[in-house]
């Protein structure tokens, strides 16, 4: 009888013992699943307010001025930032999802006008209208705002919607970044598994531990107290929350990716990423500024485009890292001479756009001419070799706001140079 007693006891202490720890487990479990929860849904919330502002900022930058809506004689509506036409421009979203897996979608009052959202025959939405509470929201209020759920054709996003204000204060569009709720549960569900399996690892080793040696019920309470007071103290959520995190590899992209993309976007709006200078579609869309002030100003300006002499030599002779180095260079000297006067934006391959803001037409030549003594005079040394290069210009004075004709004029002025012997300034 005692023995069965003992077995009895033993077996109601084991019960009594794991069945708390399961339960302990549980509220563990479904805990540390709704805390992960909401530090996921702020820090989605978080990101997706970023990138929103720097759309906002981005745009703000490259193409100054308010947005407008212009009807066309055909019955159409085009969308133009300042002076730039906005309609079916979806580089630059493009890449941003691209980057970082968003979807975006730029409204104009409540119409859709650029967007990556896709319908089920994988054409852009272009033309649908907001939901009527983003509406109220947004638009109305003139406040960004972040939902947990907005359904956008067929699929529900977590959503961050910014207003864009006009100079005059008026609210006249919005923009959206999202991501699809199926991917950010995805990724909860992958960073509660470490939770899941260091929750039954522990209920298994204590229970087995019981199970072997058996303790009085204080110790039991001892260590179920124990462990509580570290849950109470939150040393176990942050361990566990801290070690999800470090797991989780989704939550590292997420943060990686936005210093990814304004790099990306930095360099695909901005920079050339051999010669640091910027690269064509920055200088295209500063020379495009600088044509407008002019007009606007009445101020004198040149462009010119120049080209390394035989360049294609010196890559076939001395191969292409000594023509990189030689590149790098020329843009060196380009930039000196162009700081204060303009700006020097990598063209194309060995070739080079120059403006020149605020000067006429025989000052930009003199400057040229200075540009072309430092080049020629340049020794690039690349291993035990001195290689030297020199340069034509075709230069012209900024007579028309026709950008297209300016380009034309200083790339025929360039090419007459090449045919005429190089390595001067027409």
């Amino acid at each position: 009888m005692k023995a069965t007693g003992k077995r009895k006891i033993a077996y109601v202490l084991q019960s009594t013992s794991i069945l708390p720890l399961l339960l302990l487990g549980i509220i563990i479990l479904l805990l540390g699943t709704q805390i992960f929860k909401k530090a996921m849904y702020h820090e989605v919330e978080a990101d997706l307010g970023n990138v929103c502002r720097n759309l906002v900022t981005f745009f703000d930058t490259l193409y100054p001025g308010d947005y407008r809506l212009e009807e066309e004689a055909g019955g159409g509506c085009r969308l133009y930032k300042g002076s730039h036409d906005l309609t079916a421009d979806f580089d630059l979203i493009d890449q941003i999802k691209e980057n970082t897996g968003l979807d975006i979608t730029l409204f104009f009052q409540d119409t859709r006008i650029l967007t990556t959202v896709m319908d089920n025959e994988g054409k852009r939405i272009v033309g649908t209208g907001a939901a009527p509470n983003v509406m109220e929201d947004v638009f109305a209020a003139g406040k960004a705002k972040f939902y947990t759920q907005v359904f956008v054709f067929n699929t529900d996003y977590f959503a961050y919607y910014i207003p864009l204000v006009n100079s005059s204060g008026n609210v006249t569009g919005m923009f959206f970044v999202g991501k699809p709720t199926a991917d950010v549960d995805d990724s909860i569900q992958s960073a509660i598994y470490p939770l899941i399996i260091a929750d039954v690892i522990f209920m298994i080793l204590v229970s087995f531990i019981i199970f072997l040696y058996t303790r009085s019920f204080t110790s039991s309470l001892l260590q179920i107290h124990r462990f509580l007071r570290e849950v109470s103290a939150g040393n176990l959520n942050a361990s566990l929350s801290s070690e999800a995190l470090d797991r989780r590899d989704e939550l590292g992209e997420i943060a990686h990716s936005v210093v990814n993309m304004q790099h990306s976007l930095h360099s695909l709006i901005e920079q050339d990423s051999l010669t640091a200078l910027a690269n064509r579609r920055c200088g295209d869309q500063r020379l495009k500024q600088v044509v407008h002030n002019a007009s606007a100003n009445g101020k004198d300006f040149c462009i010119a485009i120049g080209d390394i002499d035989d360049f294609k030599k010196v890559n076939d002779t001395y191969g292409h890292d000594c023509g990189d180095l030689v590149l790098k260079q020329v843009a060196e000297i380009l930039r000196r001479h162009m700081c204060g006067k303009g700006f020097a934006a990598r063209w194309g391959g060995e070739e080079f756009l120059l403006v020149f803001e605020n000067l006429d037409l025989e000052s930009a030549r003199n400057l040229l001419n200075e540009v072309l003594d430092d080049i020629r005079s340049m020794k690039c040394r690349y291993d035990d070799l001195c290689v030297t290069v020199t340069m034509t210009f075709g230069l012209t004075q900024g007579n028309t706001d026709n950008v297209t004709e300016l380009l034309r004029t200083a790339d025929e002025r360039l090419y007459k140079g090449k045919n005429s012997g190089k390595n001067q300034v027409v």
